[in-house]
């Protein structure tokens, strides 16, 4: 008996030994090694960043995107659910003329103001506004952007993707048309996929502008745009025109 409670007590004090082995083990891996940021993210955030996080792959892949249309792009989904809309295929013919500027006609200056508040995007020629359109700004806990900033690149086709299948906010929109990124990742741009403008705050923090809307203020703003060219940079000599985002 007493030689098998030797090997009974020799077992405890072993397991013992090896419970305690593995919890150092732990706070060491833990504490010398930790995860970065993006190992618990979904992997599709891993990949391309939220619309709105434009410090990530989505604004590096903004700089270099080619804007043409994309056929066989896939269904788009916002919110994980698909879209029944799909997005309009721009004209064969490509007129030839210049878009955009940061100059009217007459000198004055162009630029955007963006209304949070009121939900309205103005186009302004100094002091005569030009167009006046409903948007849709960035929804609770994807707010738009504040402050001054000027349009930095235009694209005539882009493709966003982000959120996370597990919070319920997974999006992809392929041929999304006539962005104008003001900000980093962030874009006025036409909307196929809801239609919800001047109502309701809908967007991942782009401001949302009906198609026809877009359009026109794509085509008015600067930095001009040669006919053809789907996608451009803006440049000391061929700036985007100010961006005034306020509540």
């Amino acid at each position: 008996m007493p030689l098998l409670r030797k090997k009974r007590s020799n077992r405890i004090f072993l397991l013992s030994i090896a419970v305690v082995i593995i919890l150092v083990g732990q706070f060491l891996s833990k504490n010398l090694f930790p995860l970065k940021n993006n190992d618990s993210k979904n992997p599709v955030e891993l990949v391309v960043a939220k619309e709105h996080d434009g410090t990530d792959a989505f604004y590096e892949q903004v700089k270099t995107s080619s804007g043409e249309w994309i056929a066989n792009a896939g269904t788009p989904i916002f919110d994980n659910q698909s879209i029944a809309t799909l997005p309009p295929k721009p004209a064969e013919n490509i007129s030839t003329a210049v878009l955009g500027s940061h100059i009217a006609a007459d000198g004055s200056e162009k630029w955007i103001e963006v209304d949070i508040s009121d939900q309205r995007l103005y186009a302004w020629e100094g002091n005569r506004k030009v167009y006046d359109v409903a948007i849709s700004s960035g929804r609770p806990g994807y707010d738009t952007v504040q402050g001054e900033f000027r349009v930095w690149r235009k694209v005539r086709n882009q493709a966003y993707r982000g959120g996370s299948r597990a919070r319920g906010d997974y999006y992809y929109l392929p041929n999304v048309p006539y962005s104008l990124f003001f900000h980093q990742g962030y874009a006025i741009h036409g909307a196929y996929w809801h239609n919800d403008f001047g109502i309701k705050r809908r967007s991942s923090g782009c401001v949302n502008l009906r198609i026809e809307d877009a359009e026109k203020v794509y085509n008015w703003a600067g930095p001009a745009m040669a006919g053809g060219v789907l996608a451009l940079i803006a440049t000391a000599d061929n700036p985007g025109v100010r961006v005034v985002v306020h509540e």
